[in-house]
């Protein structure tokens, strides 16, 4: 789940940012690269940050994960420190309060296509202001979010996930990799029994056929 949170941020950055960014992708550790190309900023980056996870009922066998994911913009300081940080009267002086903005205009309170519960900004964090990266000036900020969901349900005591062929099932690098797998559960075809009658004695069968979700 991390990854498809982690992509599907990306994929809304990149699309709802357009020209106020050159470069919008997973953090690699590009700013901590003193070669960093000025030429791809303005940047945004996206990280995962950790996660807590809490049990969802008494009995404790069902979990919510409350993961951080943190969207880092940078840009470079064209002109002076106060541009970087407020933007300029040319379109290239994007500043990092209008990428802020930006950023929190398209995430907050976003579901991402049902994967997560309604993103929460969490806080806003200075990386640097005005760092010298070889001939170019840099400001980056953190913007740190909580993506909230509820975890898969746990496996039964001493079981292994199942067979699957389904690329999009969270088990599937299970069966992918050739590890140790359970006998796939068997599916309720039919429920038969009989219908009791106590005033007269009467006893009526049934058999009923389950549905099979295709």
């Amino acid at each position: 789940m991390i990854t498809e949170i982690e992509n599907a941020l990306v994929d809304r950055l990149t699309r709802g940012l357009g020209q106020l960014a050159n470069t919008v992708k997973s953090y690699g550790g590009e700013l901590d690269d003193e070669s960093l190309g000025t030429g791809r900023l303005p940047m945004v980056l996206v990280t995962f940050g950790g996660a807590r996870i809490e049990p969802m009922s008494v009995r404790g066998n069902a979990f919510r994960t409350s993961a951080q994911f943190v969207v880092i913009v940078a840009v470079r300081s064209l002109r002076s420190n106060q541009a970087a940080r407020q933007g300029g009267v040319d379109k290239r002086e994007i500043g990092a309060n209008q990428l802020i903005y930006a950023v929190r205009r398209l995430l907050d309170t976003q579901r991402l296509g049902g994967l997560v519960k309604p993103l929460k900004p969490l806080a806003i964090r200075t990386l640097f202001n005005n760092a010298q990266f070889r001939s170019e000036k840099v400001t980056a900020y953190a913007i740190e979010y909580e993506a909230a969901f509820d975890d898969v349900a746990p496996l039964e005591d001493g079981h292994y996930p199942e067979q699957t062929s389904d690329p999009a099932s969270p088990d599937f690098m299970f069966s992918h990799y050739a590890a140790e797998l359970s006998p796939t559960s068997p599916i309720l075809e039919h429920v038969d029994g009989k219908l009791y009658d106590p005033m007269s004695g009467a006893k009526v069968p049934f058999d009923v056929e389950t549905a099979n979700e295709k």
